[in-house]
């Protein structure tokens, strides 16, 4: 047999094992459990009952954030149950990390045979499809009988199981790489705040307006030590000045970073845009304060990029580092935030930002602790190319593996680094 008469044979094995897949309607193979929201009276914060979840404002990535508890439950979901969305924005899911009192905006799913996991990535794949389910439609919710006569590919069990295995496989990689670097942010904390906010290292004090701080400390303003400017939105209304290579960040984004690193933005601007906005592309290692609606959260670019007018745009001039400048910024949050007001929403403004005091240390030690934390930062960012890539890989194997156009048998293992225990 020719190379090429193998390769065909394997394309129609192939081709023959994906017509095997059975496509099932949902309550053919899964109990639907829609939820029930109990009365107010029963809801609680001090342990009595289950946990309680309304509806995806408290889902996460793949569990839900619980918060209250509820003592006369309705309806329960069990443990490993796939939680569905389906009060508007409907579609996410989770899975119930613990048995759950539901309400009306969630409903629970179990797959009557083998991992729930499959059904759970099914559902994010499908999750961006529900308009065309309802055949171009928005919908505002998912009714029983949506979910019951929602259709999905139902392989084998064992076909299933690895499928669930490779995806979960890979968000586990990601979480883990995540739970790292928050761990390496928190150790940079703690090496600013021994050293620059609780003055571990020195003996000899002087006090000052602010309080007592070292001997050799400056009081400088922010404005001492830093250039800031703000951003700009081009006019939405004009195509030319958006989709371009010029990078753009909001404050949404930040908000949803894992990480204190940005190196991409959802939106991008073209030159002609910079040209006709107040917008500019800050340098690589700018720190990044939103200053309007969420005040004081910090960001340092790792590429260069404009912002929205919902930042101050700092640079450290010179006698500071970025990141002890971006430390600095974000142990002066309480402040920042006192100083923010508006009678839309709280926004500080460059001038009450440049203004705050600051003990700043002599050169040296900054230069110090920026050689320290420069290489945590330089594994924090490793990891974000890194989970980049792997959240790359799973949405385009998704869609795939649902399909059967990729087998489980295809993907070797080694090459995505996973174990391949299934």
């Amino acid at each position: 047999m020719t190379k090429k008469q193998r390769k065909l044979e394997d394309l129609e094995k192939k081709s023959q094992e994906r017509r095997e897949w059975q496509t099932k309607k949902l309550e053919e193979v899964a109990h639907i459990n829609l939820g029930q929201s109990p009365k107010g009276e029963y809801y609680n914060e001090e342990g009595d009952g289950p946990h309680f979840i309304q509806g995806s404002k408290n889902f996460g990535d793949k569990y839900p954030e619980l918060e209250r508890f509820c003592s006369e439950p309705k309806r329960e979901a069990d443990e490993g149950d796939v939680l569905i969305s389906v009060r508007a924005p409907v579609g996410p899911v989770n899975i119930a990390p613990e048995k759950l009192c539901i309400g009306r905006g969630v409903t629970a799913l179990r797959l009557n045979e083998g991992s729930n996991e499959y059904l759970f990535y099914f559902l994010k794949y499908f999750e961006d499809k529900w308009s065309q389910f309802a055949d171009g439609t928005t919908f505002n919710s998912i009714t029983k009988s949506d979910l019951q006569n929602l259709e999905l590919p139902y392989p084998p069990k064992d076909e299933r199981n690895k499928i669930a295995f490779i995806l979960r496989k890979l968000d586990e990689k990601i979480e883990n790489n995540n739970q790292i670097n928050e761990i390496l942010e928190e150790l940079v904390q703690t090496l600013f705040k021994s050293r620059f906010v609780d003055y571990e290292p020195y003996e000899q004090f002087k006090d000052v307006e602010i309080g007592e701080i070292p001997e050799n400390f400056e009081i400088l303003k922010i404005g001492d030590v830093c250039s800031t400017r703000g951003g700009g939105t081009p006019s939405t209304e004009n195509d030319e000045y958006w989709n371009g290579d010029n990078l753009w960040l909001t404050p949404k984004e930040v908000t949803s970073l894992d990480s204190k690193i940005v190196f991409d933005t959802e939106r991008k601007v073209s030159d002609e845009g910079l040209n006709n906005s107040s917008t500019a592309i800050m340098p690589v290692k700018s720190v990044l304060l939103t200053s309007r609606a969420t005040v004081g959260e910090v960001v340092v670019n790792r590429e260069p990029m404009g912002t929205n007018q919902g930042f101050i745009c700092i640079q450290p001039n010179g006698r500071i580092e970025p990141y002890y400048l971006a430390c600095l910024v974000e142990n002066k949050r309480p402040e920042i935030e006192n100083r923010a007001s508006g009678s839309t929403y709280d926004e500080i403004s460059q001038t009450s930002f440049n203004g705050i005091q600051v003990a700043v240390p002599p050169k040296e030690d900054i230069e110090e602790f920026e050689n320290k934390v420069e290489d945590i930062y330089e594994d924090i960012y490793t990891r974000e190319l890194e989970n980049r890539r792997l959240e790359e890989l799973r949405d385009t194997l998704l869609p795939k593996l649902m399909s059967g156009e990729i087998r489980v048998d295809d993907i070797k293992l080694d090459e995505l680094k996973l174990n391949n225990e299934v």
